[in-house]
């Protein structure tokens, strides 16, 4: 019956089977594999290995490779039974990996493991009747378990922390079992191979060693346990025996180890002795070799074997690039009131009813926050500007006599107003600003109350930490009983409290174990609440004791909001009996009794409006100058002309009539390139506590500065990257034009209030299309490893046009399935060298992109520890600019790394020989050191051998083409988007004269290479920064 059960999982899985349109078939033969584990069969006749994600059978000796494994699942690490007749190995095809057996003479297959969560790694006990395995669960943990042959389980090793724990191997007499715990603190330690004592059930540490002790198998006799270890910079092959304790290197060839990204799969593939016990095979170079315990000799066992996998076609849509008026996408604190709907966009407050949309406040401030009070007609806000920092105002209705009410200079939000409404109450920062305090990084915050007379009193200091990712504004609300009741955030749980009018008798009311907001109702019979993404109403009532709330957890009654289209800034009605909130560009009103009904119908306004995008009206002739032009042909022009006309590229070339209005730049001498693309930038902290968003953003000028006139954050803030994006494309925020995937999709629960379940392709429409109803063009997957979450994340995505990347995760099995899945891109390496010719070729016939961040590489030091140890960062007036010198000098005494420990350049040779053979990398300077990084990035290409002009490529077009955004911009060309880079220096000689930076033109607007300050078509000084002296 459980057999059957899994066969019924699979055929409920059916998008795994690659029963949807867009696939194409790739097919090679290939000698070579890559990160192949080895088994041998029990008379040694025959080894097992994997490649390309299916099980392999070979003659001992060599030759033909037989798969028995066929279809679009990833199947690894087979292990042969004691008894020789059947093949455990570890197979995603119910979905997720799962530990399966294949009966060698029928083909059987069972599923040993069905579990929830994934199980792989799996080996087997001495007498055949049960197999070991490692889960992943939710929280990315690793408890290991027991399995037998009849669907039972028995967890032996409890989840402790995220260091990956793999490699069973029972010791045939004395009761152990020894194992391989991933630690990644190489050198010091390494990972350590422990034992579990069947007796008695205790783990203890058997070897632990500086350069780490990995992938333990013992000798068919129990005397010898082979292991890897890290020499110095080698990997190597260490025999051990278990009596004396002494040890002997046999083999110093071995593929480089990954220990420093614990792998949860292990920190090298899977060995095997031959029955004989004087040979073990394994894998390296490319090829399987049998190495001789005694000599070290090895000889190479050939194979040749046929790659045969249909894989989906690679997802990458074309992005539209407005040029003249754009459409609002953020829009915040909506809230319907008599007059219309009141709310906030483009840092404005706006006032909308039917086809009349008022702007309130028409300032250079950002206002945010606004509440109304209907007895007076008076709106309360909070407004930010970088020179006088915040404060609460008020207002009429009509956006007239505007009044500060506070004195302190600091960030405010969180309004609310007294049913009287004679006080107000808010939240404000706790702490300056003005000595290098940044806003997204204030946890402290005080609850304050002003009356009429403007007399401010403070109830209490409270703290909003954590959740740096996924902050949504506290809640404060007057409640009926003359207290006022109000969120905080601390120790990774939301809790909602009270406390009366005069600061006296705090105490805790609800705690909502996975909620980022939650706000009671005005009758405190109900309350709301976001969690993992998504809006939920429960009962409320206070008796004396601390509620627990949680949908997830089933802690109380609870309601989804609506199945389709919840969202954020939630707040209720006045009388109770509805819930409103905002979704992209709209505010949605329903009825408690329709929520509580699961009616999928509510009210909604559209609150959008156009705006029209900053551009020129002026003509631009850059003279004299080289031109790296980064087309199709690859064209350099020497002593060019290029004519921009507003905001577009007109002519290229040489014997340029210029019109007489245009003005001219002479840059005899000079260099210009394409503006760069940060394809995986982040430019900043993620939002503030109280949502305020500052003026001048200090990431955003830094890189524009720099060069970089396009990002796109992958790891986005849903609340806030869409919000700038406007600001940057209306022209009141300096910066590069940005884009964002949004909030990423987390799967596990590896940042917990971030989680968003995934079990079917209706729950990925459902977060895909959030994104996308925000303004996102791509999805993130991040930390998802269950492959038929990420299939269906992937067909979501195709139907509802968005492009999708994924974190690598230094995940190289991952990785690959996600090639298969048609992933657009990988953010970050596979955290893998070398490669061979099975992956180069499969990469090769795929479309799917990398931006490898080397600056921040998997599996060993970053890219950017070369710079902190050469580069005196506190002296660079650049970077003073757009930093404190105090936040640069802690770079005075960075962590030392011999030259040969700086692993880009080793990670470059695996990625330039993808790059040889038309697997397109992008530049990501992952926010590292904002602006220089991508110049560090680029650099960090040509440490490897990449040529200047591949750099180049790599950080201009490459990115543009990736991401759908070609038709427009990445190379000098007429008809493109004028962004460019002009450099006293030529790069091509020296790759750091990409950081000689004269000027940086976005879309027509010339900008300083010093400060960003505008210098075209008007004369503009960069402004001093809030948080510098």
């Amino acid at each position: 019956m459980k057999y059957l059960l899994s066969i019924l999982f699979i055929l409920g899985w059916a998008i795994a089977e690659g029963n949807l349109s867009d696939t194409h078939n790739i097919s090679f033969t290939t000698t070579e594999g890559t990160w192949m584990s080895v088994d041998v069969s029990p008379d040694g006749k025959t080894i097992a290995f994997d490649l390309l994600g299916h099980i392999y059978l070979l003659p001992i000796s060599g030759g033909k490779a037989k798969a028995i494994t066929e279809g679009t699942s990833w199947n690894m690490f087979p292990r042969f039974s004691p008894d020789g007749s059947t093949i455990l190995f570890t197979s995603d095809r119910s979905g997720s990996d799962d530990l399966w057996t294949q009966d060698l003479s029928s083909g059987d297959i069972k599923n040993i493991s069905q579990m929830k969560v994934p199980v792989h790694q799996g080996t087997w006990s001495n007498d055949g009747r049960h197999v070991f395995g490692t889960a992943l669960n939710m929280k990315v943990r690793h408890p290991v378990y027991m399995f037998n042959m009849y669907g039972e389980k028995q967890e032996i090793i409890p989840a402790g922390s995220r260091s990956p724990v793999t490699h069973f191997e029972m010791h045939p007499t004395n009761g152990l079992i020894y194992f391989e715990h991933g630690d990644a603190n190489l050198y010091r330690s390494g990972d350590r191979i422990k034992t579990y004592d069947t007796n008695s059930g205790e783990v203890k540490i058997y070897i632990d060693r500086p350069g780490g002790a990995a992938n333990p198998r013992l000798s068919p006799d129990g005397k010898k346990l082979a292991y890897i270890h890290r020499d110095d910079r080698q990997t190597v092959l260490v025999i051990h025996d278990i009596h004396s304790r002494e040890e002997k290197v046999i083999n110093r060839q071995l593929d480089f180890d990954r220990q420093d990204s614990g792998s949860f799969y292990g920190s090298y593939p899977n060995i095997a002795w031959k029955p004989n016990g004087r040979e073990i095979i394994v894998s390296y170079k490319g090829g399987i070799h049998s190495v001789n315990v005694s000599n070290g000799n090895g000889r190479n066992i050939e194979f040749e074997a046929i790659i045969n996998r249909d894989v989906k076609n690679t997802i990458r849509f074309k992005l539209d690039i407005p040029q003249k008026v754009a459409t609002t996408r953020s829009h915040r604190w909506s809230q319907k009131i008599p007059q219309g709907i009141l709310y906030e966009s483009l840092g404005d407050l706006y006032l909308s009813k039917g086809a009349t949309l008022t702007n309130l406040t028409e300032s250079s401030d950002h206002e945010t926050n606004p509440v109304y009070d209907p007895t007076s007609k008076i709106i309360y806000y909070a407004s930010w500007n970088d020179e006088d920092m915040g404060g609460i105002y008020k207002m009429n209705i009509r956006g007239k006599n505007r009044k500060k009410l506070t004195e302190v200079k600091s960030q405010y939000g969180s309004i609310a107003i007294s049913p009287d409404g004679k006080k107000i109450a808010y939240m404000r920062g706790a702490g300056s600003l003005t000595n290098g305090n940044h806003l997204e990084g204030q946890r402290d915050f005080v609850l304050a109350i002003i009356d009429k007379k403007g007399n401010e009193k403070v109830l209490t200091q409270f703290e909003w930490s954590g959740n740096r990712y996924a902050k949504r504004p506290p809640t404060v609300y007057f409640g009926s009983d003359d207290r006022i009741y109000f969120s905080e955030y601390a120790k990774d749980i939301l809790t909602i409290k009270s406390i009366t009018l005069n600061g006296l008798d705090e105490k805790e009311i609800a705690k909502f174990t996975n909620a980022t907001r939650a706000i009671i109702s005005p009758d405190m019979k109900w309350v709301a609440f976001r969690e993992y993404h998504r809006s939920f109403i429960a009962p409320f009532k206070f008796i004396g004791q601390v509620l627990t709330i949680s949908a997830a957890d089933s802690k109380g009654f609870t309601q989804r909001v609506d199945i389709d289209e919840d969202g954020d800034f939630m707040y209720w009605a006045d009388d109770s009996q509805s819930l409103h909130w905002t979704r992209g560009k709209y505010h949605y009103q329903k009825s408690i009794d329709m929520i509580l009904d699961g009616s999928h119908v509510s009210e909604k306004i559209d609150l959008s409006f156009t705006y029209n995008i900053e551009k020129p009206s002026t003509s631009i002739a850059l003279t004299n100058v080289r031109v790296l032009t980064m087309n199709a042909e690859k064209k350099i022009l020497d002593n060019a002309t290029i004519l921009i006309n507003g905001d577009e590229i007109s002519i290229v070339g040489n014997n340029v009539t210029i019109p007489t209005h245009a003005k001219i730049f002479n840059l005899e001498g000079r260099t210009v390139m394409p503006g760069m693309f940060d394809a995986h930038g982040h430019y900043g902290s993620p939002i503030s506590a109280l949502n305020v968003i500052e003026q001048r953003l200090y990431g955003l000028q830094a890189n524009l500065a720099y060069g970089v006139t396009t990002m796109y954050d992958v790891y986005g803030t849903t609340q806030k990257d869409f919000w700038v994006s406007d600001m940057i494309q209306k022209g009141d925020i300096p910066g590069p034009r940005i884009y964002s995937v949004g909030d990423p999709i987390f799967v596990t629960k590896y940042r917990s209030k971030m989680h968003r379940p995934i079990q079917s392709l209706e729950d990925a429409l459902d977060h895909v299309q959030f994104n996308k109803d925000h303004g996102a063009t791509a999805v993130k997957d991040y930390s998802n490893h269950t492959r038929a979450a990420r299939q269906y994340l992937a067909e979501a995505c195709r139907r509802l046009g968005m492009n999708l990347v994924s974190e690598s995760f230094g995940n190289p099995q991952m990785n690959l399935t996600q090639l298969i899945d048609g992933f657009t891109g990988l953010e970050h390496t596979m955290g893998l060298e070398p490669l061979y010719d099975d992956v180069l070729t499969f990469f090769s016939k795929s479309k799917m992109g990398i931006t490898p961040t080397l600056i921040v590489v998997y599996n060993g030091p970053s890219g950017e520890t070369y710079f902190h140890q050469t580069e005196r960062l506190w002296e660079n007036q650049k970077l003073l600019n757009f930093f404190r010198k105090d936040e640069l000098i802690r770079y005075r005494r960075p962590n030392f790394y011999w030259p040969d420990d700086h692993y880009a350049k080793q990670m470059d040779q695996a990625l330039i020989k993808l790059y040889d053979r038309g697997v397109k990398l992008h530049m990501g300077a992952h926010g590292q050191m904002m602006g220089l990084g991508a110049h560090w990035e680029m650099e960090l290409f040509t440490h490897g051998g990449f040529s200047n002009y591949d750099a180049i490529e790599i950080a201009t077009i490459n990115g543009f083409k990736h991401h759908g955004l070609d038709h427009k911009l990445g190379s000098i060309e007429p008809g493109k988007l004028a962004d460019m880079v002009i450099m006293t220096e030529n790069p091509l000689d020296n790759i750091r004269n990409t950081r000689s930076i004269e000027y940086v033109i976005k879309n027509g607007i010339v900008y300083s290479g010093n400060n960003a300050g505008q210098v075209f078509p008007e004369k503009e000084q960069a402004q001093r920064l809030y948080f510098k002296e």
